[in-house]
């Protein structure tokens, strides 16, 4: 009976001793563990397998319709048959500058009676109009950048060689104040370009525009594109493109020398240098014919702000999947949340952080990886659900007997 006394305080304090040496290590320990940074979560590739079949099968309720695809900006075909797209797009979401316009008081046709070498007409006469042929066949665009308006002959030659001051950063904050220098909206610009660029469409209907191509038999499959493009006279122009399966594997890529003169290689967001396009031997019409040899009429494409990439490749497509709709923006369409927004919050990871420009591999495994973490997610809310009706069933003997 002592002995079992004994034993019984000497198993406490030894007990005792280890729970207090431990809370005292892990109490030791906890500053260290505050200090650790939280993991990244991983990629949704690497936590669930899905085979293309069932990938493309979890998307069909995601599919763009084609009232969506004109709303956004796709490109739709005119007729079956017809290689012609019209777009639609939608006027800028933010307040355009208003153009200022100044008057003459001194001007002839300010003066009562006209001018003296008018023959008392006025400046309603018929007198020969002074602009030159290029000038009254040039066409006026809207500076991207800027907001200005500029002209250029159809040829793609400026009228006016005017440098373009700009912001590239976005207006944010309750301020409204550029991320790139922190100025006011409205402030002059703090990035200068030897040119103005415009996009190479306008607000509202464009068309018919030429050259556009569209699978025509099935193939199957999931992949995810992002395509860089460059300003030239004819406006934004393919420069760039990757495309990738649903595993991330490299299915294409390729750099794209533009038809027309660059104007802007772009290369804070395109990521596109001189020397890059130098070395370029492929045409657009050669990244078409290579597209279209693994992608079908019922191949489902995957991208960020897709619309943009479909008018750069002028591919008709209509089995697509744009992340700006399926992570919309709070303040819903057109206005859209940026890439690397949606893989900072959803994916724990940051793109388009380097200093050299945007890379198109990048942002298509980030746009593939944002829709694998949606269809899993979707997948794990219909398991939890169907789990819930199992024991919500009725009990029902004759059934739980059998």
């Amino acid at each position: 009976m002592h002995f079992c006394i004994q034993w019984h305080d000497w198993f406490y304090q030894e007990t005792v001793a280890s729970v207090d040496s431990a809370s005292g290590a892990a109490r030791r320990r906890r500053p260290r563990d505050r200090r650790r940074p939280p993991a990244a979560p991983p990629t949704p590739s690497t936590r669930q397998r899905i085979s293309a079949e069932e990938l493309a099968e979890a998307l069909r309720p995601h599919l763009l319709s084609p009232k969506r695809m004109w709303a956004m900006g796709y490109p739709l075909e005119i007729e079956p048959t017809s290689s012609k797209a019209v777009v639609y797009i939608n006027p800028p979401p933010r307040p355009r500058p208003l153009q200022l316009t100044t008057w003459d008081v001194n001007a002839p046709e300010f003066v009562p009676g006209g001018s003296q070498s008018d023959s008392g007409r006025g400046s309603w006469g018929s007198t020969p109009r002074s602009d030159s042929d290029e000038e009254a066949d040039a066409v006026e665009h809207l500076c991207v950048r800027c907001d200005k308006m500029f002209r250029m002959t159809r040829d793609g030659e400026y009228l006016v060689e005017e440098t373009c001051a700009y912001h590239w950063g976005r207006v944010c904050g309750s301020d409204s104040r550029y991320t790139c220098c922190n100025s006011p909206s409205g402030s002059k610009g703090c990035s200068t370009a030897r040119f103005h660029v415009w996009s190479g469409t306008r607000p509202g209907m464009n068309g018919p525009l030429e050259g556009y191509v569209r699978a025509r038999s099935p193939r199957g499959g999931v992949y995810a594109l992002d395509a860089e493009m460059c300003y030239t006279t004819a406006g934004l122009e393919l420069a760039s493109i990757a495309v990738i399966a649903a595993d991330g594997r490299l299915v294409y890529k390729s750099l794209v020398k533009p038809s027309s003169p660059v104007v802007d290689h772009n290369t804070r967001f395109s990521g596109i240098r001189p020397r890059d396009l130098a070395r370029a031997t492929k045409t657009l019409r050669d990244v078409q014919n290579d597209i279209l040899g693994f992608v079908g009429s019922d191949t489902i494409l995957i991208g960020h702000a897709l619309d943009n990439d479909l008018r750069a490749l002028k591919l008709l497509h209509g089995a697509v999947v744009d992340t700006c709709a399926l992570y919309p923006h709070s303040r819903g369409f057109p206005l859209r949340r940026s890439l690397r927004a949606l893989c900072e919050e959803l994916l724990g990871r940051s793109v388009q952080r380097g200093s050299g420009g945007h890379s198109p591999l990048e942002d298509a495994r980030a746009a593939m990886d944002l829709v694998l973490l949606k269809v899993h997610e979707e997948r794990r809310n219909r398991a939890r659900l169907s789990s819930q009706l199992s024991i919500l069933q009725p009990y029902d003997p004759l059934i739980s007997s059998a």
